[in-house]
């Protein structure tokens, strides 16, 4: 195994300065948002869709706004 010190992960994507560990709710919720904003543009525009779960299906959004249940649990 591995002994080096972990190093904690900032989120890139939603460009957060700082360490989840030391957001509070709402910096959290932002940043949250941020990351999904910039996944969609990036996979809509390759015409991909993006994968999520909502009351315990998987669900795929598509670039034209549609949405689908991928699997159901």
């Amino acid at each position: 195994m591995n002994n080096q010190p972990i190093t904690p992960l900032y989120l890139r994507y939603g460009g957060a300065k700082k360490s989840t560990f030391e957001m509070n709710h709402e910096e959290l919720e932002q940043a949250a948002q941020s990351i999904l904003r910039r996944v969609k543009e990036k996979a809509f525009s390759k015409g991909l869709p993006i994968y999520f779960s909502k009351d315990g299906k998987v669900m795929a959004e598509y670039p034209d706004g549609r949405i689908e249940v991928v699997k159901k649990d």
